[in-house]
């Protein structure tokens, strides 16, 4: 892997798992010296976010993009309608055995009430049902959509409400797949994608309340 992809990786992560927030600033420099990286690699990295809408330069910083309600609820309407197209597609290639495993996971993660598992565990079982082996248009719009939807999972981490909830339906959507019941694994899988942005909205809109709130005072 070269040193572009690793800079790419890292930071792409770091933004999704909220370590860097919307609006924070990143330095090129203090990149390379933390990844003991030439500016370079770095730089076309940079580059790559803000290709993805990840990342966006004003003026002379680069910052974490902010969410807008309005883009939320548009990743995710493109997000449920390509997965369910992807789902459609690839119906007849599960394997009951891997189905199994991730039921027995999701389980586990639950009763644990262990979120950090729970959000590597959805972000897994999502690109199994969507997966593609050919490199897509399909694919890479997935791709670029989860890794914008994503990052506001770890924003209301901790929720066990919304987590008892997302792995009930998970488990059903796994259940309808197993019965060989495509109409309603699809129902399923938009009922899931919908019940994640509305906790994701109402965190937002939450946010967004707090900030008018403070400028206020």
């Amino acid at each position: 892997m070269s040193n572009e992809d690793k800079a790419y990786r890292y930071l792409k992560q770091q933004i999704i798992n909220g370590k860097y927030q919307p609006g924070h600033v990143l330095s090129e420099n203090q990149m390379c010296i933390k990844l003991n990286m030439s500016r370079t690699p770095v730089r076309e990295a940079f580059k790559k976010l803000e290709n993805d809408g990840l990342l966006e330069r004003d003026g002379q910083e680069t910052r974490v993009t902010q969410v807008t309600l309005a883009e939320l609820k548009e990743n995710y309407d493109l997000r449920s309608m390509l997965e369910v197209y992807a789902l459609k597609k690839s119906f007849a290639n599960f394997d009951q055995t891997r189905l199994n495993d991730f039921r027995l996971k999701f389980e586990k993660a639950l009763n644990d009430k262990d979120w950090t598992s729970y959000l590597e565990l959805d972000a897994q079982f999502h690109q199994y049902l969507t997966h593609s082996n050919d490199k897509s248009v399909l694919q890479k719009n997935l791709d670029l959509l989860k890794s914008q939807t994503n990052r506001m999972r770890y924003a209301i981490r901790d929720d066990q409400r919304c987590m008892i909830s997302s792995v009930d339906e998970l488990l059903q959507i796994i259940a309808a797949i197993k019965e060989n019941n495509q109409a309603k694994a699809v129902a399923q899988l938009n009922k899931h994608v919908k019940s994640v942005y509305d906790w994701e909205r109402i965190y937002l809109e939450q946010q967004n309340l707090n900030k008018e709130e403070k400028n206020h005072d």
